[in-house]
């Protein structure tokens, strides 16, 4: 790693503020009121270089109980803590509460450091030793390092430096994602400049001249320029302190907790669904109990709807689905804090198994054993109780989006997945592991279709699709189609679909009614009756469509024609195109002997397919009777 992100943690006036400034030269409290009242405010931010070479940058947060809030924002995507304990006053309430914090953000490297031991004699310090020990029993600091320093007569400081370079190497290696994250830790306006803000960049990379959004809140940005600790690059990697100054953007169009991002696959959501764990001093966390909810710099108010059960005890561990009263923008495997809401102190945390917008049914089993899988985190059971979950298929970038897979991964879990079918449309590969569902659910509405329609082949396509997979697009529910059809036991019929059983056949009432429209309609070829004229007949609809679809009778406009009627007519039209070049209505109608009602109607039919073409008033020779 090149460089190391630092957060202080510690009670109020231990002292953190005198190391960060005894180790880097720089004084972090910068507001008029931090130098007046003595405390640390705001989040401060520093750096200074380490015995090997490498480049530290420090987060000073506030120690007093005030401003946990403020601690919070910054206490995202650190590398390592520097626990600070004054030995003149030992473990304090702000020492267990921010440890508490980190053991829930699951900060997994960390050094103690004893400071102000000037004031101390060797008795006191031992007795600040056993303290401060049995404050860490349990903890991931139980087994850290520790050193005593002060800053007022440099004792430790040397050690101190070099300490971090070595516990700074064991660091865990960061997950490597398809995203850009900065979430925002602070926002000002520097002059000449313009806005800039500063953040530990979660995902990356980040590079000048990248177009970026802030969300939540939609608002465009360009990276105009990037500083590590105050030197210009042109890239920064995750894990680094950065400051980014964002063009096309203004100072009060954005605010701490929003986050700058470049990619795809994460969107602002408010429903998050997590594994809560509940600290042992807690009190009892009823359902849809009012908290707090910070997550990278961010915090929001909301309700925790505990899963499977009414209630989690201090101590205990659950499925919990958070729904927010404003988004955030997190993704799974996020780790977060809950406060409670009144008052407010620090309850619980823990890490992200899923985000979404759709409320999670607290009392359904399926519900808790879906997130199980999820949260245990398997690529390929992932990606399955996603496509499971889906009532249609998800295209590539949906999964990405809900599994947040990296993509090379993603790809390669799928392509040796024989269960899921898979298929291209739209722009996009799309995958379905629900095949032999909806085959059933098609064949149950095909029976239906056909004992409602037994005249009719099957049910048009578009029908089908629209009841079945209304998202999916015609040509995409196509190719899924072809991936499902082969052996089903279901056909496609020109542009419907039908049980491979299903046979057209009339009754001999049908075969009659039939014979007796066909009759009718060549009693007076070229003035067949209107459709309201053939009712006495019986109910000739369904009997029309299927003649129709057998090709006996043709629908003109309102009216039905026969079939010889038609092909009597293009034969008109051949003959008098044989010695003539044009054709007009009144000919037509005269080689016909009929009246314009019918004549106009059939002219227009024989235009739509393509045997006569119109200009004007009068027709010339169609595409098809010129050979073309």
């Amino acid at each position: 790693m090149s460089n190391v992100v630092i957060c202080t943690a510690g009670h109020v006036d231990h002292g953190k503020t005198s190391l960060i400034k005894a180790l880097t030269g720089i004084d972090t409290d910068r507001l008029k009121q931090e130098k007046e009242r003595g405390i640390t405010i705001e989040l401060g931010f520093a750096w200074f270089d380490l015995p090997d070479g490498r480049r530290a940058g420090i987060i000073d947060v506030p120690g007093h109980e005030k401003f946990v809030r403020n601690m919070l924002a910054g206490a995202a995507g650190i590398d390592l803590v520097l626990l600070v304990v004054a030995a003149d006053e030992g473990v304090m309430p702000q020492t267990r509460e921010h440890l508490d914090i980190l053991n829930l953000l699951e900060v997994q490297s960390g050094i103690v450091v004893i400071t102000k031991a000037d004031l101390v004699d060797s008795e006191f310090l031992e007795l600040a030793r056993e303290e401060i020990n049995e404050a860490l029993a349990g903890s991931f600091l139980s087994d850290a390092p520790q050193l005593v320093v002060s800053t007022a007569d440099g004792r430790g400081l040397d050690q101190l430096r070099e300490l971090i370079a070595r516990v700074a190497v064991a660091t865990p290696a960061r997950p490597r994602r398809a995203f850009s994250r900065l979430p925002l830790d602070r926002v000002f306006v520097q002059k000449g400049f313009g806005t800039v803000v500063t953040g530990t960049l979660l995902d990356g990379p980040l590079n000048k001249g990248d177009q970026a959004v802030v969300m939540p809140g939609e608002v465009q940005a360009r990276v105009r320029s990037i500083q590590i600790h105050g030197h210009e690059t042109e890239s920064a990697q995750p894990g680094q302190r950065v400051a980014v100054n964002l063009a096309g953007v203004e100072r009060q169009q954005i605010h701490r907790g929003q986050v700058l991002f470049k990619g795809e696959h994460i969107r602002p959501v408010d429903k998050v669904a997590a594994r809560l764990f509940m600290l042992p001093g807690s009190k009892t966390l009823k359902s849809n109990s009012r908290i707090r909810f910070h997550c990278g710099s961010s915090e929001t108010i909301g309700r925790a709807v505990v899963l499977g059960k009414d209630k989690l005890e201090p101590g205990e561990d659950g499925l919990v689905q958070f729904r927010l009263e404003h988004p955030v923008v997190a993704g799974r495997g996020d780790r977060y804090v809950i406060r409670s809401w009144s008052p407010v102190t620090t309850i619980g945390g823990g890490e992200i198994v899923e985000v979404g917008r759709r409320r999670l049914s607290r009392h359904k089993p399926e519900v808790v054993e879906s997130l199980l899988v999820k949260e245990e985190g398997d690529p390929k059971n992932l990606i399955i109780q996603y496509l499971d979950e889906s009532s249609y298929p998800l295209s590539r970038r949906e999964l990405l989006a809900r599994t947040q897979l990296p993509p090379t991964q993603l790809d390669e879990v799928l392509e040796g997945m024989e269960t899921v079918i898979s298929f291209s449309a739209d722009g996009d590969k799309w995958y379905f592991s629900g095949g032999q569902k909806l085959l059933a659910e098609l064949k149950d509405m095909l029976d239906q279709w056909h004992c409602q329609h037994p005249l009719q082949p099957g049910m048009a396509r578009e029908e089908a699709r629209n009841r079945l997979l209304p998202r999916i697009s015609s040509r995409g529910f196509s190719e899924l189609l072809g991936s499902l059809l082969t052996g089903s036991g279901i056909e496609l019929r020109g542009q419907a679909l039908a049980l491979a059983s299903h046979q057209v056949e009339m009754s001999k009432e049908q075969k009659d009614m039939a014979q007796s429209i066909v009759q009718a309609l060549e009693k007076d070829l070229f003035s067949p009756p209107a459709r309201e004229d053939l009712a006495p007949i019986g109910d000739v609809e369904p009997v029309l469509r299927l003649l129709q679809q057998q090709g006996r009778i043709v629908a003109v406009d309102s009216f039905w024609f026969s079939r010889s009627a038609v092909d009597r007519a293009v034969e008109h039209v051949e003959k008098h195109f044989s010695s003539a070049s044009e054709l007009t209505l009144a000919q037509f109608r005269d080689y016909l002997g009929t009246t314009r009602k019918y004549a106009v109607p059939l002219m227009e039919y024989l235009d739509g397919q393509h045997i006569t073409r119109r200009r004007g008033d009068v027709r010339l020779p169609g595409s098809k009777l010129r050979g073309d």
